[in-house]
């Protein structure tokens, strides 16, 4: 009869691997320095490590930033461009805001494309960050749990559509 403290040692095994095995078939987000977390209630300035990333060095917008969202509560994805659109979809599955492998497959699917792999807004997405109108970029992070459940949806669909069109054009 095996201990219980052998079949944890079992059980972490598996899921090391489990986990290694998903991790190799998703393109790793380059880290250059981790994004700060944005206090609600405050609009906190671009670190200098990404300046180069966001054109013109704009800010990170959180939830509380006037007019950064929609009657609906959850900020537009309208302006994210496809990289930007593969980053944060991998986010969204990071953290279980969406599940299943549809948003698995479209991730990857964009991911990909030889556009995708040198956006500079792929890394930013992989942060939780939004490419907004104007150059700056929205925390997602700052939102309800909720808000973010939607947002990744929207952003699954709209990574599903993008995803389709490269394959058309093919």
């Amino acid at each position: 009869m095996i201990s219980n403290k052998y079949f944890a040692v079992l059980a972490a095994a598996g899921l090391t691997i489990s986990g290694s095995a998903f991790a190799q078939g998703v393109p790793p987000i380059p880290q250059s320095s981790p994004a700060a977390t944005v206090v609600p209630g405050t609009q906190a300035t671009l670190p200098s490590a990404n300046l180069q990333a966001v054109s013109g060095g704009k800010n990170i917008l959180s939830a509380s930033s006037p007019g950064t969202l929609g009657a609906d509560g959850v900020p537009s994805i309208e302006n994210a461009q496809a990289g930007n659109v593969a980053g944060l979809t991998y986010y969204c599955t990071h953290h279980k805001l969406v599940l299943g492998t549809s948003p698995i497959v479209a991730a990857r699917t964009l991911a990909k494309r030889p556009d995708i792999q040198n956006d500079q807004f792929y890394s930013l997405g992989g942060k939780g960050l939004l490419q907004t109108a104007g150059g700056n970029v929205f925390d997602i992070s700052t939102l309800p749990k909720d808000k973010r459940v939607m947002t990744c949806n929207d952003l699954v669909k709209k990574a599903q559509s993008l995803g389709d069109s490269a394959v058309v054009g093919h």
